[in-house]
């Protein structure tokens, strides 16, 4: 399984949450709503391309044949009432949107299950190497982290950290390991303490 970024991660989950609108939109009869849809699966992949997900080429099959309901392009449907044009263009967006969301949430699963283990981790780093004084400039003493990197080292060489940091690196590489715990500092800092990496 490849590396997590967790921003494009969080993108996915973003467009899947849009999905909500597009079923009011269909329970509302709304006109539009084969457009809507198609314009989502735009966002939608573009979001998992970027994530480097291996559903892409099916996104883009559904794009595709919601687009061709769309503009009454399927074969042998190019005449007809133009109610009966609408309930396919409706039938095949619908059907387009549920599988995109079957499809992207089976995908994303595993990336889900371990960014919430990196978050779980780094709130647990956070907390005892606060307690433990590792934080950046949070004490006087000559040996304490003066930065992030000396930090990392800290918490590496910390006999209880340690194998936690570890944990961490393995699940997200080295940097965004170090933006995770950093971001988890400052939430840290504002909700239970008036520290403030340095």
């Amino acid at each position: 399984m490849p590396l997590v970024n967790l921003d494009r991660v969080v993108r996915v989950h973003e467009c899947l949450a849009e999905a909500s609108g597009l079923a009011d939109e269909l329970s509302a009869r709304k006109y539009d709503f084969p457009q809507q849809v198609g314009s989502w699966l735009s966002r939608l992949e573009s979001a998992a391309k970027d994530a480097r997900l291996d559903v892409v080429p099916r996104l883009v099959a559904l794009r595709v044949a919601a687009e061709a309901a769309r503009q009454s392009l399927d074969i042998g449907e190019a005449s007809g009432s133009h109610r009966t044009r609408r309930r396919v263009r409706h039938a095949t967006a619908q059907a387009a949107l549920r599988t995109a969301i079957e499809v992207v949430s089976s995908a994303i699963e595993p990336f889900t299950a371990r960014r919430l283990r990196a978050e779980d981790i780094a709130l647990n780093l956070v907390a005892r190497s606060f307690e433990k004084g590792l934080w950046p400039g949070q004490n006087q003493d000559k040996d304490a982290p003066r930065d992030m990197p000396s930090m990392w080292r800290a918490l590496l060489a910390d006999p209880a950290l340690g194998p936690l940091t570890m944990e961490l690196s393995a699940l997200l590489g080295f940097p965004q390991s170090m933006v995770l715990v950093a971001r988890t500092m400052n939430e840290f800092a504002n909700t239970h303490t008036n520290q403030r990496p340095a």
